[in-house]
């Protein structure tokens, strides 16, 4: 075979300016000397009072600044810390602008940093005080809500209400200081930084495929492709663009999770926020087992010995399973079908790839036709239990609707599925009639072989770029117009007075970010004024607590918010929920909110 193929070349030449865009914001610095630095002027400026919290931090230098590792925080109000975003280094090289992620509480405000030169070496620390005169002022949100009515088991839409959702910013010296509002919007994602999200995760899900499933298809029918210097370049190749799209995805869902830009989050001290959510570990994972994939792909031969196989194809796979871990609010059953849908895809797209770009890139010996036999064996069921976990995941999570926008994708996806499955049964029967009788791989064999599976290829690729627009979007199972199917819901918390006259249960999802919550009226039937249920947050913590008040219930029934109503908990901990009503607290409790989902729970369906 022809070892130097134009393929190998173009993919590296791709590969490094893929590369080279994720990494220069993040890495980059021009050479230059400088000596310690010194704060020139900063906005607060140092010894200045300001009526309200900032938004933002900029300190301005003396001397040109590195692009990364210059770090600063803050404290107020006695050593209260103040979470910010990462400092960004502005035009000219002197000007670090740092957002603030929570409002600041009244006080007096410490900022402490550090700089670094452009030779990356420390150039200088310091601090400085400025004063917030007033503590912030309370926002509310007004958000439509589906008000309800308790008929024994079902609950019963009454009318179309609106609740409002109060905003508790930091106030000095109270529990409830913090700093988060109500997140508005749905989706899989939130926050900012959709499209590189997509981009990249597209391109990390392609390079896992193509990666987990060449090694299947040599380890089960084509090892004799361990001896082939293309076949190694090949390998080597994917597991750099699938370790650089990995990397490149990891800082996007840290963007995404945090609201910031791409060039902020590429680098890794920037993502601890995202282990509050499923998707954030599972896209911590995915870098950190492609990373061990190197085990396999410096040493192919691996994959083919017995007493090495296992360890050689567990960390790719393991990969490919964590793409079935998009969703914070999948339940176990949903994660199962999607790692068996995943599984699945990568052995039929990447041993589709590894045939196109190396088994038939030109005429040879025995063992060329033993591999594209060998794929045919394994890609047919691999191909069926992709359609057939892709029908059941359509089932789980659009409930047979295809009328909202995740289902009209869903629709367009399923035809070029089923011109992909028409297009692979082809070419399995093809490879049955002709294959099966040749000894050696003609060039015209070849030739018509890689048309024909290029193809298939191609059309699986289009499928996945679908696959990513899906994950933008918030399917009905996940976020249903009823409000019933689908809840992620945790305990019922009962809140009772002294006297036994009010008696109202909670419910909310109990996790960071965007929450399901129900709020039911037990007693007294009627009568009720001034019901409010509060969300204050952990002791110490910077994020805001938050009110839901004017439900519309004055009596027994039920109100509910979906996640996307935009009900948003920002911070891991343990939260106090106090509920209020007729101009008393009824009870409180603390209640553990993380930033995994509990088990989906499946509430009466709503009729009407």
């Amino acid at each position: 075979m022809n070892t130097t193929r134009p393929f190998a070349r173009s993919a590296l030449r791709w590969f490094l300016a893929l590369l080279a865009f994720g990494f220069v914001g993040s890495l980059w610095a021009p050479s230059a000397a400088a000596a310690d630095n010194t704060l020139s002027k900063a906005e607060p400026a140092a010894g200045s009072s300001v009526d309200q919290s900032p938004t933002q931090l900029t300190l301005t230098f003396a001397q040109p600044l590195a692009a990364t590792q210059n770090t600063v925080d803050m404290t107020c109000d006695g050593g209260k810390i103040v979470p910010l975003g990462s400092p960004t280094l502005l035009k000219g090289e002197v000007t670090l602008q740092v957002p603030l992620v929570a409002v600041a509480p009244k006080g007096d405000c410490v900022v402490v940093w550090k700089v670094f030169d452009l030779n990356l070496q420390p150039a200088g620390t310091g601090n400085y005080t400025f004063t917030v005169a007033n503590a912030p002022v309370e926002t509310t949100t007004t958000i439509a809500v589906t008000t309800t009515t308790q008929t024994g088991d079902t609950i019963v839409p009454r009318d179309d209400s609106t609740t409002t959702v109060t905003t508790i910013a930091p106030a000095t010296g109270g529990d409830t200081s913090g700093g988060s509002s109500a997140d508005s919007g749905s989706g899989s994602d939130t926050g900012g930084g959709q499209g590189p999200l997509s981009l990249f995760r597209l391109a990390s899900n392609f390079g896992l495929a193509v990666l987990f499933g060449s090694l299947v298809l040599i380890a089960v029918a084509w090892p004799e492709g361990v001896e082939y210097i293309l076949t190694v370049r090949f390998l080597k190749t994917a597991w750099l663009f699938t370790l650089a799209s990995s990397y490149l995805f990891v800082g996007a869902v840290a963007a995404n999770q945090a609201g910031a830009g791409i060039g902020s989050s590429l680098v890794p001290t920037g993502w601890g926020g995202i282990m509050d959510s499923t998707p954030g570990k599972a896209a911590i994972l995915r870098l950190v087992f492609v990373a061990i994939s190197a085990y396999a792909v410096l040493r192919p031969e691996r994959v083919i010995d017995p007493s090495s196989q296992l360890p050689a194809l567990v960390p790719p796979g393991v990969a490919v399973v964590t793409i079935a871990f998009s969703r914070d609010a999948f339940t176990l059953l949903e994660n199962a079908t999607g790692a068996v849908h995943a599984l699945a895809m990568a052995v039929w797209l990447g041993g589709l790839v590894l045939l196109t770009r190396v088994v038939l890139a030109g005429p040879g010996e025995e063992d060329l036709v033993h591999a594209v036999r060998g794929f045919a064996r394994i890609a047919t069921p691999a191909l069926l239990a992709t359609v057939l976990t892709g029908i059941i995941q359509f089932a789980q999570l659009d409930r047979g609707g295809l009328t909202t926008s995740h289902g009209l994708v869903l629709l367009v996806k399923t035809l070029f599925v089923c011109l992909m499955v028409f297009v692979g049964l082809s070419a399995r029967q093809f490879i049955a009639q002709r294959v099966s009788r040749v000894d050696t791989m003609t060039a015209q064999l070849a030739m018509k072989l890689k048309r024909a599976l290029g193809i298939e290829a191609v059309l699986g690729v289009v499928v996945l770029l679908f696959t990513a627009w899906l994950l933008a979007l918030t399917p009905p199972g996940l976020a249903s117009s009823g409000g019933t199917p689908g809840l992620q819901l945790g305990v019922t918390h009962r809140f009772l007075s002294a006297d036994g006259t009010i008696e109202v249960d909670v419910s909310f999802s109990e996790r960071v970010g965007l929450n399901d919550v129900l709020i039911k009226v037990v007693t007294p039937p009627t009568g009720l004024t001034g019901l409010a249920v509060n969300f204050i947050p952990p002791p110490g913590s910077t994020v805001n607590g938050m009110t839901i008040n004017n439900t519309g219930l004055t009596g027994a029934g039920a109100v509910l918010l979906e996640k996307r109503d935009g009900f948003s908990l920002k911070a891991s901990g343990t939260w106090t929920i106090s509920v209020q009503a007729n101009g008393i607290e009824v009870a409180a409790t603390n209640v553990s909110v993380n930033g995994t989902s509990p088990t989906v729970v499946t509430t009466p369906t709503a009729t009407t």
